[in-house]
């Protein structure tokens, strides 16, 4: 298979749009020749400003767009997720697409090109594993991208990372990695995995585990925006908080009770997620944490010539914080105390 590989990225997305302007250039900068954006909000202004760039395809997921894929709008993101990755990958011209959230950046250690060129022919997918931020504790955040990044092995059963009710192997997200699929096959996509036959059926094909490409999962651009994933949850989908994995919902009973408090919601987020300088070393000379610098100027100013794209955690905050109160007043009139 020859090293040129075209490839693409599937996301739907419901993010303050410099996260979204960032999310496009750096992975367009990587060499994407194709993004497909699907708006889970069909009214979000960052439509405007994607869809003059020929390489993204901005999809807004109003009801005629659901009427015409699936026949109807799923309740659960995860399955308008997997429902807009599916129909990306119908419409897409790369051979590879991968399917991730707007706050997972990939973190190549080679060509991305090169790396889907050594997929076996007889194997559908690869699977990228992912990485997750830390903070360090105590340090002023300047950019929505800084900090380090806790390393997972696949199959570890223990973990010097700080471990809890809320973090069971030191991860406050995932760590099940996401697919890079081969397109036009039938594949169904899923959030972690693709599958043959219906999204339910749990046929997943064997993978060819990738080794030189990582994904990074900021699980939580601010302290706020961490919080925000789960008071979305309490305003559309608030059954569903109670299915979430335990871990979850620890995170959210601690969450929810500090709210109001955005000190106190910033030393919840580095309690599980932040660790001191020497811890940093010490765990990153066991190879449990790493290092990068996520500098999107040059990529933003690239892809977006003279526009002023601020990542300040403040800036970024302020864009999120109108979301959060009208997400609270919602989940308040479905019953959730919030």
């Amino acid at each position: 298979m020859p090293d040129n590989i075209r490839w693409g990225i599937v996301a739907t997305v419901a993010e303050p749009a410099p996260l979204v302007m960032a999310f496009v250039a750096h992975h367009l900068s990587l060499g994407a020749s194709e993004i497909h954006i699907y708006l889970d909000d069909p009214h979000d202004p960052v439509a405007d400003i994607l869809e003059w760039l020929p390489p993204v395809h901005v999809t807004r997921c109003d009801m005629g767009y659901w009427r015409n894929t699936v026949t109807w709008k799923p309740k659960r993101h995860n399955n308008r997720q997997s429902a807009n990755a599916t129909h990306a990958q119908r419409q897409c011209k790369v051979p590879f697409l991968l399917h991730c959230d707007a706050d997972e950046f990939l973190r190549p250690r080679s060509d991305i090109a090169a790396q889907l060129a050594e997929v076996p022919e007889h194997l559908t997918w690869t699977k990228i594993f992912n990485l997750e931020r830390a903070m360090v504790r105590g340090a002023a955040q300047t950019s929505i991208f800084e900090g380090v990044f806790k390393v997972f092995y696949q199959g570890q059963s223990s973990t010097p990372l700080r471990t809890s009710d809320m973090t069971p192997m030191g991860f406050t997200g995932h760590a099940a990695g996401k697919p890079f699929v081969r397109t036009k096959i039938g594949m169904n996509i899923g959030i972690h995995v693709p599958r043959h036959g219906h999204i339910k059926a749990r046929v997943v094909p064997p993978h060819y585990p990738a080794d030189q490409v990582e994904l990074v999962h900021f699980d939580g651009m601010t302290p706020l925006h961490w919080a925000a994933k789960f008071v979305r949850q309490a305003a559309l989908i608030p059954d569903r908080l109670q299915q979430l994995p335990p871990f979850r919902i620890a995170q959210w009973h601690r969450i929810f009770a500090c709210l109001d408090d955005p000190d106190a919601l910033r030393g919840l987020y580095e309690e599980i997620n932040g660790y001191t300088p020497e811890q940093i070393n010490a765990l990153e000379d066991d190879g449990y944490i790493t290092r990068d610098t996520f500098n999107l100027g040059p990529a933003l100013e690239a892809v977006f010539p003279g526009q002023a794209v601020d990542l300040s955690p403040d800036a970024f905050d302020a864009l999120l914080r109108p979301r959060v109160t009208a997400w609270r007043k919602i989940a308040r009139r479905n019953g959730v105390d919030i």
